[in-house]
């Protein structure tokens, strides 16, 4: 439908160095770049250049810790998301919308406390399973400004 953003020559960033990240404190979210990028990429529907956002973030946490289950439920999500705008042309994407959506909720529900790196999960949550249900139905909903957005408490 779209070129790759990172894998086709007409890729937007295609060509471009990934920035590696080190290590790094969910403490100090406020400050970290990399992740409120990815917060604003997600919010504005670029659901894919988010993912490459947080990417690197995910990596270099460590595995099954808070950190790594919030952003890899965050990066689900947004790949739903994607999916389920691309169901408009394939209905079949909305298989793994559906699954990629459950997964997502099933790791941010893991995180272990309510409000992690800004975000209030439970509140996110509710709004982001009330927009998918319409999935499990096989109806596709319309990704605009009504789709749930990442507030953060600052």
């Amino acid at each position: 439908m779209h070129p790759h953003p990172t894998n086709s020559p007409d890729g937007h960033s295609y060509g471009e160095e990934d920035e590696e990240s080190g290590k790094w404190d969910s403490e100090l979210w406020k400050g970290n770049h990399g992740y409120l990028f990815g917060i604003d990429l997600y919010n504005y529907h670029y659901y894919w250049e988010a993912h490459e956002a947080w990417e690197g973030l995910w990596i270099a946490s460590v595995r099954n810790s808070s950190e790594h289950r919030f952003l890899q439920g965050l990066i689900k999500l947004g790949a739903a998301l994607l999916k389920i705008r691309m169901a408009e042309y394939e209905i079949q994407d909305l298989i793994g919308a559906r699954n990629l959506a459950r997964s997502g909720i099933d790791l941010l529900s893991k995180v272990g406390i309510d409000q992690f790196m800004g975000l209030d999960i439970p509140k996110f949550l509710k709004a982001y399973q009330d927009f998918v249900n319409p999935i499990y139905d096989n109806k596709i909903p319309v990704i605009n400004r009504k789709t749930p957005r990442i507030d953060l408490m600052i």
